[in-house]
C-alpha cells in the first residue's frame, strides 16, 4: 500500500443538549484494494489476485466506556469512507471510533460530548 494513512477525523456539533439526538461524522482516509486486477497482460491475461487485499474491517463506536455500535464490512467498501449516523446525548462522555482493517491494524478517534448550558 503506497499511500500514507492519516488518521480518521470525526465532526460532532458544539451545541448538544441532554437527551438531543445528535449527529456524528467520521471521514478516514483509507484505500480499499479488492485485490483482483490482470495478472500477465502480456501472453494471456488472467483477471486474478495482483495485490494485497485491503479495507477497512469494523468501525467501532464507544460513547464513555460502553460500545454503542459495531460496523462490519467488506471489501466493497469505497476509498477514502464518510461514515454518518446518530447517537442520543445521555452522558456527557467521550464518543471514540475505532476502526480496523483486514490485516489488524488500528486507527482511532475521539471527542468529548459536553451538554450547551
Amino acid at each position: 500500500m503506497a499511500k500514507n494513512i492519516r488518521a480518521p477525523r470525526l465532526r460532532i456539533s458544539r451545541r448538544i443538549k441532554k437527551d438531543q439526538v445528535f449527529k456524528i461524522k467520521v471521514k478516514f482516509d483509507h484505500p480499499s484494494f479488492t485485490g483482483l486486477g490482470i495478472v500477465d497482460d502480456e501472453t494471456e491475461p488472467v483477471f486474478n489476485r495482483a495485490i494485497p487485499v485491503s479495507f477497512i474491517r469494523n468501525m467501532l463506536v464507544y460513547y464513555g466506556e460502553q460500545l454503542v455500535s459495531r460496523f462490519r464490512m467488506s471489501s466493497a467498501i469505497s476509498d477514502d469512507p464518510l461514515f454518518t449516523f446518530k447517537l442520543k446525548a445521555v452522558q456527557e462522555a467521550p464518543v471514540k471510533v475505532v476502526f480496523v482493517d483486514n490485516q489488524g491494524k488500528r486507527w482511532e478517534t475521539s471527542k468529548m460530548i459536553k451538554f450547551k448550558k
